[in-house]
């Protein structure tokens, strides 16, 4: 009777102690997962409580232990930003060349003056001694017009003073003097016509009888 009594109470320790066994162990993962989400990263000392010390102080074998268990502190990972490399300012390989400036600057063309042509000769005169003798000669104009109209026409001629020329008579002109300077005036010459005009003049004896100069109104004149 009295074995009988004291198995029954060894079996009643043992499951009291392994229920306290395993209350300890539930607190004890309790304490470190409070532990792990502490924000002050002290250890945390957790302590059977009192009548887990009562019950397992009355098991021989299975006594709980009275140290206390300290929980590692949770290593808290502080995710630091890593710094980010600078991007170093190279240039750009695709950045177009700027156009650079030519030295040589091209002048401007300024506006040019067209100088108009000169207007074509209506007149084409042309003179020429046809005889001389010893106090006396003969001139000849040749007159032609090149214009689109019929014209008035008028020939000058200018004798040296030395020469000592007069008009003694004309044909198919108006001839008229004036110092030293002979005029010849035709009237109505039509266009693309031509005439022959002159003159018999007395000279000097030692003069050729030849003009130092003859003009023509819108035109040119040649000496031969």
């Amino acid at each position: 009777m009295a074995k009988h009594a004291t198995r029954q109470f060894i079996l009643a320790r043992l499951v009291l102690g392994s229920a306290a066994a395993v209350l300890l162990a539930l607190v004890v993962w309790v304490a470190v997962v409070a532990g792990g989400s502490g924000s002050n990263g002290d250890p945390l000392m957790v302590q059977p409580t009192a009548a887990l010390q009562a019950a397992g102080g009355s098991l021989p074998a299975a006594a709980p232990s009275t140290e206390s268990v300290s929980v590692p502190p949770s290593v808290s990972v502080s995710a630091s930003p890593s710094p980010t490399p600078s991007a170093s300012r190279s240039p750009s390989a695709s950045a177009k060349p700027k156009p650079s400036k030519s030295a040589s600057r091209t002048p401007s063309a300024s506006p040019s003056r067209t100088t108009p042509p000169p207007a074509p000769d209506v007149f084409a005169v042309s003179y020429a001694t046809s005889a001389t003798w010893r106090d006396g000669f003969i001139a000849a104009v040749s007159v032609v017009n090149n214009g689109g109209t019929a014209r008035d026409w008028s020939v000058t001629l200018t004798y040296p003073s030395s020469a000592g020329v007069e008009v003694r008579g004309g044909w198919n002109a108006t001839v008229t003097m004036s110092g030293d300077t002979v005029t010849l005036r035709g009237r109505g010459l039509a266009a693309g016509a031509s005439v022959t005009a002159g003159f018999q003049g007395s000279k000097g004896s030692s003069a050729t009888g030849k003009p130092t100069s003859c003009s023509v109104g819108e035109g040119s004149c040649r000496m031969s």
